[in-house]
């Protein structure tokens, strides 16, 4: 079991969301987060729980063994409560998170499965429906 599989559901989608767009405002954590709860609705290939969507293989690129953030997010893993405290961002991020797990929060890209940052231009999206750009990501549906 790796430290990002110990962490329950709520940490490991905070801490998802922070790997992927703590730098991002906060539409676009919401964006990031409406990503992998509307891969988890499709209950197929991305996965048929929250963690098995986050932890997929070489889909979140923070969470891949030779990201250069994996380090600091096996750090905040090791010890969440202490890096919540600590760190106002990743508040936010554990906002996001908890909004939507509890319903209150809803995704700000429609049906929006996929994204990737403006400084990468990926095969797949020539493929796909362009739904939105938000801060630094561009985000697609199906076309």
């Amino acid at each position: 079991m790796t430290i990002f599989e110990s962490l329950n559901e709520k940490e490991l989608f905070t801490l998802a969301i922070y790997g992927e767009a703590r730098g991002e405002p906060i539409e676009g954590k919401v964006a990031v987060a409406s990503v992998i709860v509307n891969r988890l609705k499709r209950n197929g290939w991305f996965g048929s729980t929250l963690k098995e969507v986050i932890l997929k293989p070489k889909q979140f690129s923070c969470f891949n063994a030779t990201d250069e953030n994996r380090p600091l997010l096996m750090a905040i893993a090791r010890d969440f409560k202490e890096y919540l405290a600590k760190y106002e961002v990743l508040r936010e991020c554990f906002w996001v998170a908890v909004g939507f797990l509890d319903g209150w929060l809803r995704s700000n890209v429609g049906d929006a499965d996929h994204y990737h940052s403006l400084n990468v231009d990926p095969g797949w999206d020539d493929e796909m429906k362009l739904v939105a750009t938000i801060g630094n990501h561009k985000f697609y549906e199906e076309a």
